[in-house]
């Protein structure tokens, strides 16, 4: 055909064609890989459509050796498709393939027209335009899909998808006048290297974007989750506590006064014996007072935040043999429930581990309220945490430190893990007073 002359014509061309050959190549492969690993259906899209470019520039290549008319048939079918198959691409990651089958009918233009521009037509300009301006425009809607997707999210990969894409499609506008006559030899395939390295860096912005909303999408999901389970753990500890104290404890006082209206009525031996057993229901009212006390201090509830710590510390100073100290200001902002309960519980795991694992025999709870944050420090004289970093602990097992952060985070809080100025170990927590209810304070 006399209508469209050979792209290539010598080794120059053809050794630019394999170097863009191996550039998309490993594109193609890295996208592959991408699609395979997150199974997500617009990388798929880009491994398609490079793999198509790959057997575009493979039919040019052979082209030049032959000269045979069919494979620059070919190379013209599946350079539309490949733009098709970007387009494809653009529309899966934007969500906006509502009629699949449109694109694969327009992908009967490069088959048809392909044909006709090759084998009918004998005017080069009427055959290669309607081929160029399809290319161009196909090329240049991919690129306004992720102008659009830039303008909505500020992505850094849309933006440099969009402008490389422009930028291709407005190079290809020139094929019928410049690189089809023999100029940007071979300069034409060097720069259609370099879009491809743009758009291939574009698409693994993207990706990598993309992959890091997800991850932040279930980090928030595991979030919300998580505060849900604690508020529903929290909540079944309430419960308990008032089954116990409404229910069980009422049982034993029960208890108690027949067994003391009994005692009267006996002999001095018999009282004696009862009087004993009035001792051990006793003891199991103060039992389950110090259990309901833990499962849900009713101090927090009716006293606030201070009044309910203070009571911790008296409690747990007579409980676990240690000397505590305790420093807040007369007057806490209420804050709200899980707010305070989150406190609470870091006090309350906090003295517990200090009892078990410090080997000290002071401890130092203090609560301060400034710039926004309430910030609570205990502070014990024991050997500290061990080394690595305490922070390594939380994910070895124990289990209380784990819960304490969720709370704290799940908050907007922070807990830092140290040294005290003993030398022992240091639990910082700070929470934003923006968890500070309505309610005055208390």
């Amino acid at each position: 055909m006399q209508s469209v002359p050979p792209p290539l014509t010598g080794e120059v061309e053809l050794n630019a064609v394999l170097l863009q050959v191996a550039v998309t190549v490993g594109l193609t492969a890295i996208c592959y890989y991408l699609y395979r690993r997150y199974r997500k259906p617009y990388i798929g899209g880009f491994a398609l459509g490079w793999g198509l470019y790959i057997l575009r520039l493979g039919a040019i290549a052979v082209f030049v050796r032959t000269a045979d008319w069919i494979w620059l048939y070919w190379h013209q079918v599946v350079t539309g498709w490949t733009a098709l198959a970007l387009l494809g691409a653009a529309l899966a990651f934007a969500r906006r393939m509502r009629r699949p089958r449109l694109l694969l009918a327009a992908g009967l233009f490069p088959l048809a027209w392909s044909y006709v521009a090759i084998y009918q037509l004998d005017n080069f300009l009427l055959a290669a335009l309607p081929a160029v301006l399809f290319l161009s425009l196909v090329t240049l809607g991919t690129g306004w899909l992720f102008l659009r997707h830039w303008l909505a999210s500020r992505s850094p990969g849309a933006l440099s998808l969009a402008i490389a894409l422009a930028l291709w499609g407005l190079h290809h506008l020139d094929y019928p006048f410049l690189r089809a006559r023999g100029a940007w030899v071979p300069w034409g395939y060097y720069l259609d290297i370099v879009f491809t390295l743009a758009v291939g860096a574009g698409i693994l912005i993207l990706v990598l974007e993309d992959l890091r909303d997800g991850l932040l999408q279930r980090t928030g999901e595991l979030e919300r989750l998580s505060r849900r389970m604690l508020a529903q753990h929290e909540e079944e500890r309430r419960r308990l506590s008032l089954h116990l104290h409404d229910e069980t404890a009422q049982v034993f006082t029960a208890v108690k006064l027949q067994l003391g209206v009994l005692r009267e009525g006996v002999d001095p031996a018999t009282a004696e014996r009862i009087g004993r057993l009035v001792s051990l229901v006793d003891d199991g009212i103060a039992s389950i007072r110090n259990v309901t006390n833990d499962l849900r201090p009713a101090l927090l509830d009716d006293m606030g935040l201070r009044a309910a710590l203070l009571s911790l510390v008296r409690s747990s100073e007579e409980r676990l043999g240690m000397s505590i100290g305790f420093d807040a200001p007369e007057q806490l902002p209420r804050l709200r429930d899980d707010a305070e309960v989150a406190l609470f519980r870091a006090v309350q795991e906090s003295l517990a581990n200090a009892a078990q694992h410090s080997g000290g025999s002071r401890v130092e709870v203090a609560v301060a309220v400034a710039s926004g944050f309430v910030e609570l420090t205990i502070d014990d004289d024991g050997r500290g945490f061990p080394e690595p970093p305490a922070e390594r602990h939380e994910r070895v097992g124990h289990l209380g430190l784990a819960g304490m952060r969720e709370r704290v985070t799940a908050l907007g809080g922070s807990l830092e893990l140290g040294r005290s100025a003993q030398g022992g170990a240091r639990v910082r927590i700070r929470l934003p007073l923006q968890n500070q209810t309505t309610a005055g304070v208390g």
